[in-house]
């Protein structure tokens, strides 16, 4: 095979109308190898059982995220850093996990911290943050290339993929070519627009196409209501 196609996404955040408008946009990219997602698929939204749905109805490789493994334990993280936002996090963090119920909870559970695969192009490796830990902040970019060599090297990957920071783009290292897909949901920016990205591998190199599609905030706001989903507001 001379050329693989895979679509890449992240950071669904349990919002179906975002996650319905980049799926629509997919399918208009024409076949695709693959698709992966890269981890937090369900916290942070209105309608996480029905993303799951979604998700697992596709075929979709997913990989597990720092938000995912917030949804497994009953007690909640550390929230210091949330800040005044720390009690509203913990009541979404409980309600989702009442909605998904104990079933989905194991399969969220049993998916994996990351995708590696073979290419034309070479290693594809996909993970949440970094191959270091699901947590990682040291991808982004204002992070320095000591701090992004200490957290990405060394894995033997070509391409390493991931989300995390809401925010796309790509960094050459003289390692490997990163990449951060960003989010479908809750983008950096406010913008009512979902992110994905599709990367095309041949024996001669990668290429790396970076798109945002807009979705209707207002029928996750609708949903929220009839759900309800306790609302994000200071303590």
């Amino acid at each position: 095979m001379t050329l693989v196609r895979i679509g890449l996404l992240s950071d669904v955040h349990g919002n179906l109308t975002a996650l319905q408008a980049v799926a629509a946009a997919l399918k208009q990219e024409g076949p695709l190898d693959q698709i992966i997602v890269a981890g937090d698929h369900l916290l942070g939204g209105p309608r996480p059982i029905e993303v799951w749905r979604f998700l697992r109805a596709a075929g979709w490789t997913l990989v597990r995220g720092n938000e995912d493994d917030a949804l497994l334990s009953d007690e909640a993280p550390n929230l210091e850093a949330l800040r005044r936002y720390a009690r509203a996090y913990d009541a979404q963090r409980r309600w989702t996990r009442e909605r998904l119920g104990p079933d989905v909870l194991a399969q969220l559970a049993a998916l994996p911290d990351r995708y590696q695969g073979q290419t034309p192009a070479g290693t594809l490796l996909v993970v949440h943050s970094s191959p270091r830990s699901m947590h990682d902040r040291a991808g982004g970019i204002l992070n320095l290339a000591s701090e992004v060599q200490a957290a990405y090297a060394g894995t033997g990957a070509d391409v390493i993929a991931f989300g995390h920071y809401h925010r796309s783009f790509v960094r050459p290292m003289p390692f490997a070519l990163l990449i951060n897909v960003a989010s479908v949901s809750i983008p950096e920016d406010q913008r009512p627009l979902a992110a994905f990205t599709v990367l095309h591998a041949r024996p001669d190199g990668w290429l790396v196409e970076q798109s945002r599609v807009p979705f209707d905030p207002a029928l996750e706001r609708a949903a929220a209501v009839q759900t309800g989903m306790p609302p994000w507001q200071a303590d």
